[in-house]
């Protein structure tokens, strides 16, 4: 009997503990949308999510580790979007323009979680960072294909992440209406792909196309 109910609380509690995890994840992409991480407290954080300062170091070791989480849970949902616009979608250089003008639309929609995004999370330049696994297979397909003569699969996940990455920061600092935002998007995967090999007026239609039934 008394193990059975030492064993409640912790079954009580669970719904609490999710509920003050998403409180503070809430409040820290505000707070870092606003400002550097260096310049966010964690008092600043349990404040603006309501929460005693223990319940803090009850989720996250420090402040990198809360931003890391912020980050993450903000990339992995992009990833699934990028995955449902590519959706029976063969053409890898028409998947690539798909997935980075799916980018490109969480940017300009989600204008503060792209803010915490672009502050906290430089780690997802490379052709091994396991997030990266959708634009590695994209890039080695079309090598395989030779829909990209390129030599390096590495190289190309570069390119396609550094341009998004791009894209997102201009659309940040320059806060584009959507034409604007469109128009450089098509300008920038038309560069992308044709540099990637894929004859430059294919290039301009396909960016054209993606970027304008993707990005509203």
């Amino acid at each position: 009997m008394r193990n059975s109910l030492n064993k409640k609380p912790a079954i009580r509690q669970e719904p609490r503990r999710l509920k003050t995890r998403a409180a503070l994840l809430a409040a820290g992409l505000k707070l870092l949308a606003e400002q550097s991480i260096d310049r966010v407290s964690i008092d600043d954080i349990v404040q603006h999510a309501g929460v005693a300062k223990g319940s803090f170091f009850n989720h996250f070791a420090d402040k990198g580790e809360l931003a890391s989480a912020i980050a993450m849970k903000i990339r992995i949902g992009v990833e699934v979007n990028i995955a449902a616009a590519n959706r029976d979608v063969a053409d890898p250089a028409l998947r690539v323009a798909r997935g980075i003008s799916t980018f490109v639309q969480f940017a300009f929609t989600q204008r503060l979680a792209a803010k915490s995004f672009a502050r906290v999370y430089t780690s997802n330049i490379g052709g091994t960072q396991p997030l990266n696994a959708g634009v590695r297979s994209d890039v080695a397909l079309g090598i395989v294909e030779k829909r990209f003569p390129l030599t390096s699969t590495e190289a190309g996940v570069v390119c396609v992440t550094g341009s998004a990455q791009g894209l997102l920061a201009s659309i940040i600092t320059n806060n584009p209406n959507r034409d604007e935002a469109v128009a450089l998007s098509i300008d920038v995967l038309t560069v992308l792909l044709a540099g990637f090999g894929v004859d430059p007026n294919e290039a301009r239609y396909l960016s054209g196309a993606t970027a304008l039934s993707l990005i509203v």
